[in-house]
C-alpha cells in the first residue's frame, strides 16, 4: 500500500502548495479586466460559452465525477449578480466550479496575481473571467471598480477566500473578512461552495463532492464593518460545518514551525 503522502505547515494563511514555483511578473497598469471593444466581447463569449463551458462539464461531471448538492438554492438568483466562497484544495476544479455553478450566468473567478505570470495560460485565465488582485492603490481602484462592474453586468464572482492551494485538504483554514468587502457595498447575495472527500472503496482517490448554501445577505443594519464580519462569520460557519461530510484524508498536514530561512516543503 502506498504511503499517505504529507504536507508540513508552518502558517496556515500564507503557506501554499500549488507547486507552480511562479516567478511573478507585475501586472501591466492598464490591464484590461473586461473586454470594453464590441469585437473582443464578441470572441470572449464564443470562446466562453462553446469551449469553456462544455469543457467545464466534461471536466467536473464526467472526468473528476464531482456530485453537487443543494444547487436548488440558486433558484430565484440566476437573473442576477452573485458572489460565490469556496474552499481552495485543487487547481483545475477550483477553476472550473464557478463556471459550472453559475450556469447561465458568466463566472469570474478573483485569483492572485502569480497566476498570470504562469507561461502560456494568462490567456486562458483572461477567457474563464480571472480577476488578478493588482498590488498599489491606483490599480487596486481599478480592480474594484471591474468588480462592480461585472456584478452590475449580472456576472457571478467566485472567490477563494483562504486564498492558496492546499490540495484535499478537508478542514476550512482561517480567512480575513477583506474579500466579503464586495457583497456589502454592493448588496449583493452571497453562497458559500464547500468541496468534500469522501472514501471511495475501489479507488485510493477521493471521491468529491460540493454543498452549496446560502444565500446570505450583508445585514443593512450594521456598519460596513460590522456587515463585513458578519457575513464573512456566517459563509465560514457554514463551510466549517460542510466540512466535517470529509471522511478521508488522502493529504495529510501537519503543523511544524519553520526555521529562519527555511522553506516548507511536502513529503511523500
Amino acid at each position: 500500500m502506498k504511503e499517505q503522502k504529507i504536507y508540513y505547515y508552518s502558517d496556515e494563511l500564507n503557506d501554499d502548495f500549488a507547486g507552480t514555483d511562479i516567478v511573478r511578473k507585475p501586472l501591466p497598469p492598464d490591464y484590461e479586466y473586461l473586454n470594453k471593444g464590441l469585437w473582443r466581447r464578441f470572441l470572449r463569449a464564443i470562446f466562453y460559452h462553446c469551449l469553456i463551458r462544455p469543457f467545464t462539464f466534461i471536466y467536473n461531471k464526467l472526468v473528476k465525477r464531482i456530485k453537487y448538492v443543494g444547487k436548488k438554492k440558486f433558484k430565484g438568483y440566476k437573473r442576477r449578480g452573485a458572489f460565490i466562497y469556496g474552499n481552495h484544495t485543487a487547481m483545475m476544479v477550483d477553476a472550473f466550479n464557478p463556471s459550472y455553478l453559475a450556469f447561465p450566468r458568466p463566472a469570474d473567478v478573483i485569483i492572485n496575481a502569480d497566476a498570470t505570470s504562469i507561461t502560456g495560460i494568462a490567456w486562458l485565465l483572461k477567457a474563464i473571467g480571472g480577476f488578478p488582485i493588482p498590488e498599489g492603490f491606483h490599480a487596486l481602484s481599478r480592480f474594484n471598480a471591474a468588480v462592480k462592474e461585472a456584478y452590475e453586468k449580472r456576472h457571478w464572482i467566485a472567490i477563494y477566500p483562504e486564498a492558496h492551494v492546499w490540495p484535499y485538504y478537508t478542514k476550512i483554514r482561517p480567512f480575513p473578512t477583506v474579500s466579503f468587502t464586495y457583497p456589502v457595498k454592493l448588496g449583493a447575495p452571497s453562497f458559500a461552495y464547500t468541496m468534500v472527500y469522501k472514501r471511495r472503496k475501489h479507488s485510493k482517490f477521493p471521491k468529491r463532492m460540493v454543498y452549496i448554501d446560502g444565500p446570505f445577505m450583508p445585514d443593512s443594519s450594521l456598519s460596513n464593518k460590522e456587515a463585513e464580519k458578519k457575513l464573512r462569520d456566517e459563509v465560514y460557519a457554514a463551510m466549517c460545518s460542510r466540512a466535517k461530510e470529509s471522511d478521508c484524508e488522502y493529504i495529510k498536514y501537519v503543523y511544524r514551525p519553520k526555521e529562519e530561512g527555511e522553506k516548507i516543503e511536502a513529503e511523500q
